[in-house]
Parts: structure tokens; C-alpha cells; sequence
């Protein structure tokens, strides 16, 4: 069973807009959950929710709710849908409401998982949708094993939240509950019963960046999983023989290696090869099961989801004598800590990992240079599947992950303005620019310039090849920025004149709220600009900032401005951020934020300036 992310569904919608503290949408009013357990691990879950509409944004939120199954592991029931009108009246959701389809692929071998969309009628501020459902796990993920996890937000108000399991008394359980009250309550006939109940009366305004509350919220996990020793040992069953290398298979591997006898630069020709030939099919680890495809299948069709990335590379890997492993991991913003009760649902990616180099590789990625991975997966413990082991991948350095701006502006007399740029980027941040030129819509340029400048903007990108993985991914841009100043002066330049896809102070500080109560992403990286700004004839620059450094517990920001000669300004900033891990505390954020406070005054110092005017000209 996957994760059931309790009421987190609806908050991933309101993220972004919950960065200001606002009333809750919504209330969860009752969600009883009443799972019981199979000998085989197999069971049957039943749920009635009732969520109550406290605002506009809750109808947005409510008024469609979507459920998945996976049909040759599952099958779901819906036994009642229907609006509860606040007078008490019931709106029964009508057969034309309930929708059935494919969930994350349609494309064939990935039509396992479906959805169900639930309309609800007539829904207004003060109403409930009511939905009773039948959940039948119909075959266990892993044979002879029970594994479920609850997760519930703290983002809205909770009331009647009752979570009941009953299963064999001699089944063994590994019980993990934070937040939740209650436990054991009987035991008779052969089972036992738990019963957790769950209430928030006040909820909190999650806060932006932080880590997944499935890391650090309420939360309950069931599992027969001794370890995660035992979890790696399940998947590897799952995975069988899919890594079978047939005739055509090493053919492939001899061809894609020939003339090579380092180990290491075969790897990368392989991992190379699959990155850029097979497809990926975005299915989350565990929505679609936990069985890859046979590499000769995932060969032939040339596209697949993660397990099957992995199962291909792993195959040619064996082909040409390099061990390799698949890796579960969690890619998302959530297990940066594992829980203690061990569950193959903590994760959702699976990548490879080559013992003999220490390396980690994520083919999905498709944008990843060899030995590169994405942000997404850097720090994060990740368990092992051949060995059982749990480590941590490797956490972004400002050495390994890094962006430098070159740029030259040249301000008419008008005011309008005229730049060239050169981006270069590797590592993390190289894959994360990559994915960015990669997703612009040919003919799109200008509005993506627009967005950076505002309106008037226009420009040109010359982006090289995104799906070249040789490392520096290098970005031209040239640009026309109409009343970028305002001529005759006098008035207030800031460096923001050059072209790049970021800001210094969302890298240094991100929101820079005053507080934060909660483990947040905190990425590293080295950023460096150096922009050179021509004036034209006639202006006169009255006040150009001092140089200035300011350091704080891994940050050390460099700020310069040198006038070169009368009518030329250099503009420089070299930022270097290294943090220990992928996340960070409340407490480091406390020691740090007047720091943060500095660095962003600094980057948002101006140079004053006057004319030009026609004496001076």
C-alpha cells in the first residue's frame, strides 16, 4: 500500500499560496479509517471522510477528490459520495460524477494504475463532501507482508480522525506513532486491535521550502518489514531475473564499450546510452508496483519508469562484468530521516549505484551528466537493495554544483538597454538549467525573457544541446531591455541589469521569513556574476557601494564594483554556499538569519547616477 498522505493531498494545491499565514480552506470534520488484516498480509480498508468548506479556496479544493488503485494489486468501492448541504440537505454525487481512468501513463505496460475522480454537486462555503469507501488490497505488494503509513497535515483543523487496524495476534508488527494518541485496546479470538485517534484544533501555516511533514508530522506506520534489511530483500525478490542478459543485450553493451578497457569510462557510456534512449515514463515507485520490466522488454520498447531505468542499466552494466545496485530513494521533499518502522513506501525513485566507484546514477534524470545527481536526490538516506545497507548519497558542494554569469550591458541615451550573456553552469545546478532551456517552447523565447525582465523584454537563447551530458552546459543569451534606466538622472541602478535565471537573494535567503519552526531544504551551490555595464555619454555616476564580504555558518557572500574607466561600471558577486546536509534546522536558521538580513541589504545596494545631460554630452 502506498503512503496514505492524510488530508496531504489537499495541501499540495495551497502551497505555494499558504506562504503568507491565511485561515485553513477546510476542516477535516470525521476520517475513520478500519483496516482489517489477512494472514497473507492481504486486507481490507474501510474509510468514511467528511471534509467541511470554510472558504473559497475549499470549494477549488473539494469539489473534485481523486482516489488511486492499482487494479492487479487492489480494487476500490465507492459505498457513498455526496455534498452535505449545510441545512443538513444530501446531494447524492450521480453516476455521471464518478470518473474512471488511467493514472500516471497510459502508455502500454503502465495501465495498472487507475484513478477516480468524484465530483461533488452544488458544493458552497459551509457544506461537506461525505465519501465512503472499500478498499480491498486484493494481493500484498510483497508476499506474505503488511505495510501501511498514514500521514496527516497539521495544516488544517482535524476533529473525529479514528484510525483502526485488526490483524492476527501472531503477526508481528512494528508500530511507529508520533502525534496520535492511543494503541492497544483488545485482543481475543486470534487478534489483536489498535485504535489511534488524532485531532489538531490549531492548525499551522506550513512553511515555505520546509521538508515533507511526512518527515516530522503526525504519523503512523504498520509494518511485518523486520528491517529495512528485510525490505531490501523483498525488492530483490520482486526484481527477480529482470536483469537477464540476452544475445541482444550484449551485443548492445560490446558496441556501446568497444575500443574501451577502463571500467569507469565504460560505465558512463552505458548509463550515457540509457539516459538518452530510454524514455522515461514518470510512475512513482510502488504506484505501479514493485516489479520492473525485463530488460529485454524495456530494450525493445525503449521507454520505462525508474525500476526499469535501472533494471536496463543494470543489465548492460552485467554485460560488460561492472556490479551495480538498485537504490531506493525518496526524490521528493520528504525522507531525509527514515522512520523506524521499515517500509518499502518510505521511497518513491529508484536509481542505480556502482559499488566499485562509490557512485550514484539516476538515468530518469536524462539530464544528469555521469556521476551527477539532481538536487532532488543529493542527501538522502537511500537503502541499498543488494547489500541491505542504508547510506546517504552524496550532499551538494559549492566545489561540485555551480553557475557563473557573465554579462555585458551596453544603456543608450534613451534608456533602453542591450546585453549579451554567457551562463556556465555544472554538477546539480548544470542538470537544473538544463532541465530549464530544455522545457522552453521553441518560439517561446520572448515570453521566457519577459518573465526574467517584465514587459517590453526580447531576446534570443542560444542553448547549446540540454540533453548533451558533457560537463559545462554552457547558455548564450542576447536581449533588448527597453526603459531599463530612466535617462536624464538623476536615479538608481542595481545589477540586475544582466541576464540570469535566478536571484542572489532567493539563493542566500529564500522568502528570509523571521522565523521558521520546521527542517528545510537548504541546497549549496557556488554562484558567481560579473556584469559590465557601458553608459552613455553624459552620465556621471554620483555613489558606487563599497566592496563588501559577509560570512555566516557555511555562506560567505562577496559583493565589488569597480568603474574600470568614466563611462564603464564591473559588477561582481561570488556566492559560495556549503551545508553539511540537504536540509536544515530551525536552530541554524536562528544563528544565521542577521547574517541573511546583511547579505540581502548588500545585494540590493544601488548605483546613483545623473544625466545624461546635453552640456555633458
Amino acid at each position: 500500500m502506498r503512503i496514505r498522505l492524510m488530508a496531504l493531498w489537499l495541501f499540495a494545491a495551497t502551497a505555494t499560496a499558504w506562504a503568507a499565514p491565511l485561515p485553513p480552506p477546510l476542516e477535516i470534520t470525521r476520517d475513520h479509517f478500519d483496516i482489517e488484516v489477512a494472514p497473507d498480509g492481504s486486507y481490507v480498508e474501510s474509510r468514511e471522510e467528511v471534509e467541511r468548506v470554510l472558504d473559497a479556496r475549499g470549494i477549488d479544493l473539494l469539489h473534485e477528490r481523486k482516489l488511486t488503485f492499482t487494479r492487479s494489486f487492489e480494487n476500490l468501492q465507492i459505498i457513498a459520495a455526496y455534498t452535505l448541504k449545510a441545512d443538513g440537505r444530501r446531494i447524492v454525487v450521480p453516476p455521471s460524477g464518478v470518473l474512471t481512468g488511467f493514472g500516471q501513463s497510459s502508455m502500454p505496460g503502465f495501465q495498472d494504475d487507475m484513478v477516480v475522480s468524484v465530483f461533488f454537486p452544488n458544493l458552497e462555503i459551509g457544506d461537506s463532501v461525505v465519501l465512503v469507501t472499500v478498499r480491498r488490497q486484493l494481493t500484498p505488494w510483497f508476499a506474505g507482508h503488511f505495510d501501511v503509513r498514514f500521514a496527516f497535515t497539521r495544516a488544517y483543523p482535524a476533529h473525529d480522525v479514528r484510525y483502526a487496524v485488526t490483524a492476527p495476534a501472531e503477526m508481528a508488527l512494528t508500530i511507529d506513532a508520533q502525534g496520535f494518541e492511543g494503541g492497544a485496546v483488545d485482543s481475543g479470538g486470534g487478534k489483536k486491535r489498535w485504535v489511534w485517534t488524532y485531532h489538531n484544533d490549531a492548525p499551522q501555516t506550513l512553511e515555505r521550502d520546509a521538508v515533507s511533514e511526512t518527515d516530522f508530522g503526525p504519523y503512523l506506520g504498520l509494518t511485518t518489514f523486520a528491517d529495512y534489511a528485510d525490505v531490501a530483500r523483498a525488492y530483490r525478490e520482486r526484481a527477480g531475473a529482470a536483469a537477464a542478459v540476452t544475445p541482444d543485450i550484449q551485443a548492445l553493451a560490446d558496441q556501446l564499450t568497444q575500443g574501451m578497457s577502463d571500467p569507469r569510462q565504460k560505465a558512463k557510456a552505458l548509463y550515457d546510452w540509457v539516459s538518452s534512449h530510454i524514455a522515461y515514463v514518470a510512475i512513482e515507485l510502488g504506484a505501479g508496483g514493485f516489479t520492473p520490466h525485463d530488460a529485454k522488454d524495456v530494450l525493445a520498447n525503449r521507454y520505462g519508469d525508474c525500476k526499469d531505468h535501472v533494471v536496463m542499466l543494470e543489465t548492460l552494466l552485467k554485460a560488460e562484468g561492472i556490479d551495480s545496485s538498485a537504490v531506493l530513494i525518496d526524490a521528493g521533499e520528504a525522507s531525509y530521516k527514515l522512520p523506524k518502522a521499515a517500509s518499502p513506501h518510505v521511497f518513491d525513485h529508484v536509481i542505480t549505484y556502482l559499488p566499485a566507484f562509490e557512485l550514484y546514477l539516476d538515468s530518469t534524470a536524462q539530464l544528469a551528466p555521469f556521476g551527477v545527481l539532481p538536487y532532488d536526490d543529493a542527501g538522502k538516506p537511500v537503502l541499498i537493495a543488494e547489500t541491505g545497507e542504508v547510506k546517504q548519497t552524496p550532499v551538494v558542494s559549492s566545489a561540485a554544483s555551480s553557475v557563473r554569469v557573465t554579462s555585458e550591458v551596453t544603456l543608450g541615451a534613451d534608456g533602453n538597454a542591450e546585453g549579451h550573456s554567457t551562463l556556465t553552469a555544472k554538477g546539480a545546478y548544470g542538470v537544473y538549467l538544463r532541465g530549464m532551456m530544455h522545457d522552453i517552447v521553441p518560439g517561446k523565447e520572448s515570453d521566457f525573457f519577459r518573465d526574467i525582465f517584465g514587459p517590453g523584454a526580447d531576446g534570443a537563447l542560444d542553448r547549446g544541446n540540454p540533453q548533451s551530458l558533457s560537463e559545462p552546459y554552457v547558455v548564450g543569451a542576447t536581449y533588448t531591455l527597453p526603459n531599463a534606466v530612466t535617462f536624464p538622472g538623476p536615479g538608481a541602478l542595481s545589477f540586475t541589469l544582466g541576464f540570469r535565471p535566478f536571484t542572489f537573494t532567493e539563493l542566500v535567503a529564500g522568502n528570509l521569513p523571521p522565523t521558521r519552526n520546521s527542517d528545510y531544504i537548504c541546497s549549496s551551490l557556488s554562484a558567481a556574476e560579473d556584469v559590465t555595464i557601458n553608459f552613455p555619454a553624459g552620465v556621471k555616476l554620483l555613489s558606487i557601494p563599497d566592496a563588501e564580504t559577509i560570512t555566516a555558518d557555511g555562506i560567505r557572500l562577496e559583493t565589488d564594483y569597480d568603474r574600470a574607466l568614466p563611462r564603464m561600471l564591473h559588477i561582481g558577486v561570488t556566492l559560495k554556499i556549503d551545508h553539511p546536509e540537504s536540509s536544515c534546522t530551525p536552530e541554524y536558521y536562528a544563528r544565521v538569519h542577521g547574517s541573511l538580513v546583511k547579505m540581502t541589504n548588500a545585494l540590493r545596494r544601488q548605483v546613483i547616477y545623473r544625466g545624461p545631460l546635453e552640456s555633458e554630452k
